[in-house]
């Protein structure tokens, strides 16, 4: 009785291993595309949007340009392959070859990722009239591939001719550091740190020393002033920078 379990046994393997060599062999994923916008600080992490101010871009007078990802789930092609874009227009109020040109989509031959530059443009209805313009770009199914991850099958991305306030700002270490958001204090912050981009916000020390920095500057400048001819915000609001972290951070 033990003999013939034995032999089932080794017989089941036998055939279990036959099936999954061939399953193996004869088994490819339908070729799918997903989209992915890597982290501002961290390019392993995936962010929902992607937010350019052109007054961090200074030499960027006209246009400039910004990237995405397009990812494949599936085999790599020996051939280049084009995937589909489709603008959402309900959520999107840039104008096509006016604000922005999407200049490739194409996935090359062998690889299984792709940065796809769209061009965006400092145009005259962009600075009159102060507001940032959207554009959601879905990805869409068509001969070569299908719709990969629900969470990744769009690309959003926000530009505008002024500094555009981050998500992270109020309640978090931006507006702890640097007080309310305002042009005039962001220029403050990358004109007195020498810098060109906003900080790291997780990075405490950093926002500490940054925070230093700039109410040094704000307390030099404001010394023997009247209260009314202090340093002040594009509103006519005083520039405030409040005291940060804990002793040795501000």
């Amino acid at each position: 009785m033990k003999r013939l379990s034995y032999i089932a046994f080794i017989a089941s393997v036998l055939l279990l291993n036959a099936c999954t060599q061939d399953d193996i062999a004869s088994y490819e994923q339908d070729a799918r595309i997903y989209f992915r916008i890597p982290g501002e600080f961290n390019t392993k992490e995936s962010r929902d949007s992607l937010v350019y101010s052109f007054p961090f871009h200074p030499t960027a007078v006209e246009k400039d340009t910004i990237w995405f990802e397009a990812n494949i789930m599936g085999n790599a092609a020996p051939k280049d392959r084009e995937f589909k874009i489709e603008v959402d227009t309900a959520n999107t109020t840039a104008k096509v070859n006016v604000d922005y040109k999407i200049v490739d989509s194409i996935i090359p031959a062998g690889v299984f990722k792709k940065n796809i530059p769209v061009v965006i443009y400092k145009t005259a209805e962009l600075i009159a009239s102060g507001k940032p313009l959207r554009l959601q770009l879905n990805a869409v199914e068509n001969q070569n591939f299908k719709v990969g991850y629900d969470r990744f099958n769009k690309a959003v991305l926000v530009w505008g001719s002024k500094f555009i306030k981050p998500a992270n700002w109020d309640g978090q270490n931006y507006e702890k550091a640097f007080g309310s958001f305002s042009q005039k204090k962001v220029q403050l912050i990358l004109d007195v740190c020498k810098i060109t981009q906003l900080p790291n916000p997780d990075n405490i020390d950093m926002i500490g020393y940054y925070n230093l920095l700039l109410r040094a500057y704000v307390a030099d400048y404001n010394r023997g002033k009247t209260f009314a001819n202090q340093l002040k915000d594009e509103n006519n609001v005083n520039i405030f920078i409040p005291t940060y972290g804990a002793p040795g951070l501000g």
